[in-house]
Protein backbone atom coordinates (compact mmCIF):
# COMPACT_ATOMS: atom_id res chain seq x y z
CA UNK A 1 0.00 0.00 0.00
CA UNK A 2 1.33 3.45 -0.88
CA UNK A 3 1.85 6.09 1.82
CA UNK A 4 -0.80 8.37 0.29
CA UNK A 5 -3.39 5.57 0.33
CA UNK A 6 -2.53 4.74 3.95
CA UNK A 7 -3.08 8.37 4.95
CA UNK A 8 -6.41 8.49 3.09
CA UNK A 9 -7.59 5.31 4.82
CA UNK A 10 -6.47 6.59 8.21
CA UNK A 11 -8.35 9.83 7.57
CA UNK A 12 -11.45 7.87 6.64
CA UNK A 13 -11.20 5.89 9.86
CA UNK A 14 -10.93 9.14 11.82
CA UNK A 15 -14.21 10.30 10.31
CA UNK A 16 -13.32 12.29 7.22
CA UNK A 17 -10.60 14.01 5.30
CA UNK A 18 -7.81 15.06 7.64
CA UNK A 19 -4.86 17.25 6.69
CA UNK A 20 -1.95 14.79 6.30
CA UNK A 21 0.51 16.56 8.65
CA UNK A 22 -2.08 16.36 11.43
CA UNK A 23 -2.18 12.58 11.14
CA UNK A 24 1.61 12.39 11.03
CA UNK A 25 1.90 14.63 14.08
CA UNK A 26 -0.48 12.51 16.13
CA UNK A 27 1.28 9.34 15.02
CA UNK A 28 4.57 10.99 16.01
CA UNK A 29 3.18 11.49 19.50
CA UNK A 30 2.35 15.20 19.57
CA UNK A 31 -0.17 15.85 22.32
CA UNK A 32 -1.19 18.98 24.20
CA UNK A 33 0.37 19.72 27.56
CA UNK A 34 -0.91 21.99 30.32
CA UNK A 35 2.59 23.32 31.01
CA UNK A 36 3.05 27.06 30.48
CA UNK A 37 3.43 27.73 26.78
CA UNK A 38 6.29 29.91 25.66
CA UNK A 39 6.07 30.47 21.89
CA UNK A 40 9.13 29.39 19.92
CA UNK A 41 7.98 29.82 16.32
CA UNK A 42 5.03 32.21 16.65
CA UNK A 43 5.54 35.91 17.31
CA UNK A 44 3.53 37.70 20.02
CA UNK A 45 0.60 38.53 17.67
CA UNK A 46 0.46 35.02 16.20
CA UNK A 47 0.51 33.49 19.70
CA UNK A 48 -2.30 35.80 20.85
CA UNK A 49 -4.35 34.94 17.74
CA UNK A 50 -3.73 31.20 18.19
CA UNK A 51 -4.85 31.37 21.81
CA UNK A 52 -7.94 33.46 21.07
CA UNK A 53 -9.03 31.43 18.05
CA UNK A 54 -8.50 28.05 19.75
CA UNK A 55 -10.49 29.35 22.73
CA UNK A 56 -13.28 30.46 20.40
CA UNK A 57 -13.43 27.10 18.60
CA UNK A 58 -13.53 25.08 21.86
CA UNK A 59 -14.33 27.38 24.78
CA UNK A 60 -14.28 26.38 28.42
CA UNK A 61 -17.69 25.20 29.62
CA UNK A 62 -18.30 22.70 32.41
CA UNK A 63 -14.98 21.22 31.24
CA UNK A 64 -11.75 22.97 30.35
CA UNK A 65 -11.54 24.41 26.85
CA UNK A 66 -8.80 24.29 24.24
CA UNK A 67 -6.69 26.97 25.90
CA UNK A 68 -6.81 25.35 29.34
CA UNK A 69 -5.63 21.96 28.04
CA UNK A 70 -2.71 23.43 26.09
CA UNK A 71 -3.97 23.40 22.50
CA UNK A 72 -2.20 26.65 21.44
CA UNK A 73 1.17 25.12 22.34
CA UNK A 74 0.14 21.90 20.57
CA UNK A 75 -0.66 23.85 17.40
CA UNK A 76 2.69 25.62 17.44
CA UNK A 77 4.46 22.33 18.11
CA UNK A 78 2.72 20.68 15.16
CA UNK A 79 3.55 23.56 12.82
CA UNK A 80 7.15 23.79 14.04
CA UNK A 81 8.00 20.09 14.30
CA UNK A 82 5.77 18.28 11.80
CA UNK A 83 5.04 20.67 8.94
CA UNK A 84 7.58 20.96 6.15
CA UNK A 85 8.97 24.41 5.28
CA UNK A 86 6.28 25.19 2.70
CA UNK A 87 3.42 24.09 4.98
CA UNK A 88 4.93 26.05 7.87
CA UNK A 89 5.23 29.22 5.76
CA UNK A 90 1.66 28.79 4.49
CA UNK A 91 0.34 28.36 8.03
CA UNK A 92 2.19 31.41 9.34
CA UNK A 93 0.96 33.43 6.35
CA UNK A 94 -2.56 32.14 7.11
CA UNK A 95 -2.30 33.39 10.70
CA UNK A 96 -1.11 36.80 9.53
CA UNK A 97 -3.75 37.03 6.77
CA UNK A 98 -6.53 35.99 9.15
CA UNK A 99 -5.55 38.71 11.61
CA UNK A 100 -5.10 41.33 8.88
CA UNK A 101 -8.52 40.52 7.35
CA UNK A 102 -10.06 40.73 10.80
CA UNK A 103 -8.40 44.10 11.39
CA UNK A 104 -9.68 45.37 8.01
CA UNK A 105 -13.24 44.16 8.61
CA UNK A 106 -13.65 44.95 12.31
CA UNK A 107 -11.01 47.55 13.11
CA UNK A 108 -9.32 45.27 15.67
CA UNK A 109 -7.13 42.20 15.72
CA UNK A 110 -9.00 38.99 16.50
CA UNK A 111 -7.49 38.68 20.00
CA UNK A 112 -8.73 42.19 20.88
CA UNK A 113 -12.37 41.52 19.92
CA UNK A 114 -14.99 40.66 22.56
CA UNK A 115 -15.81 36.96 22.92
CA UNK A 116 -19.12 37.55 21.14
CA UNK A 117 -17.44 39.31 18.21
CA UNK A 118 -14.73 36.61 18.05
CA UNK A 119 -17.44 33.96 17.79
CA UNK A 120 -19.32 35.85 15.07
CA UNK A 121 -16.18 36.52 13.03
CA UNK A 122 -14.94 32.92 13.39
CA UNK A 123 -18.37 31.61 12.34
CA UNK A 124 -18.30 33.72 9.19
CA UNK A 125 -14.76 32.54 8.40
CA UNK A 126 -15.79 28.92 8.98
CA UNK A 127 -18.72 29.17 6.54
CA UNK A 128 -16.59 30.93 3.93
CA UNK A 129 -13.83 28.32 4.24
CA UNK A 130 -16.29 25.44 3.86
CA UNK A 131 -17.79 27.02 0.74
CA UNK A 132 -14.45 27.69 -0.94
CA UNK A 133 -12.57 24.52 0.07
CA UNK A 134 -13.92 22.38 -2.77
CA UNK A 135 -12.80 24.86 -5.43
CA UNK A 136 -9.63 26.22 -3.85
CA UNK A 137 -8.30 23.35 -1.72
CA UNK A 138 -7.45 23.32 1.99
CA UNK A 139 -8.39 26.55 3.73
CA UNK A 140 -6.41 28.03 6.62
CA UNK A 141 -9.39 28.28 8.95
CA UNK A 142 -10.34 24.63 8.50
CA UNK A 143 -6.74 23.49 9.01
CA UNK A 144 -6.57 25.56 12.20
CA UNK A 145 -9.93 24.19 13.36
CA UNK A 146 -8.74 20.64 12.70
CA UNK A 147 -5.55 21.19 14.69
CA UNK A 148 -7.61 22.62 17.54
CA UNK A 149 -10.00 19.67 17.59
CA UNK A 150 -7.28 17.03 17.29
CA UNK A 151 -5.27 18.76 20.02
CA UNK A 152 -8.28 18.97 22.30
CA UNK A 153 -9.54 15.43 21.80
CA UNK A 154 -6.08 13.90 22.25
CA UNK A 155 -5.73 15.71 25.60
CA UNK A 156 -6.69 13.96 28.81
CA UNK A 157 -9.70 16.24 29.33
CA UNK A 158 -10.96 15.81 25.76
CA UNK A 159 -10.50 12.05 25.73
CA UNK A 160 -11.85 11.28 29.20
CA UNK A 161 -14.25 14.06 30.22
CA UNK A 162 -15.80 15.08 26.90
CA UNK A 163 -15.64 11.78 25.05
CA UNK A 164 -16.51 8.57 26.83
CA UNK A 165 -13.54 6.41 27.66
CA UNK A 166 -13.63 2.82 28.77
CA UNK A 167 -10.42 0.83 28.61
CA UNK A 168 -12.26 -2.31 27.52
CA UNK A 169 -15.66 -1.21 26.24
CA UNK A 170 -17.20 -4.69 26.26
CA UNK A 171 -19.42 -6.34 23.72
CA UNK A 172 -20.25 -4.85 20.34
CA UNK A 173 -23.78 -3.53 19.97
CA UNK A 174 -24.18 -2.20 16.45
CA UNK A 175 -27.47 -0.38 16.85
CA UNK A 176 -27.93 1.47 20.13
CA UNK A 177 -30.07 4.61 20.39
CA UNK A 178 -27.87 7.64 21.06
CA UNK A 179 -30.07 8.64 24.02
CA UNK A 180 -28.97 5.46 25.84
CA UNK A 181 -25.24 6.13 25.59
CA UNK A 182 -25.20 9.92 25.97
CA UNK A 183 -22.00 10.89 24.18
CA UNK A 184 -19.62 9.32 21.71
CA UNK A 185 -16.69 7.05 22.57
CA UNK A 186 -13.03 8.15 22.65
CA UNK A 187 -11.72 4.73 21.65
Amino acid sequence: MERREAIKRTAALMGGVVFAPTILGVLKGCTPTTETWTPVLFDRNQAALTTALAGTIIPATETDGAVEVGVPGFIESMVNEVYNDEQRENFLAGLNNFNEECRNETGSSFADLSEEDQFEYASLQNHAAIESEAAEGPQFFLIFKELTMVGFFTSEVGATQVLRYEQVPGIYEGCVPFEEIGRTWAT
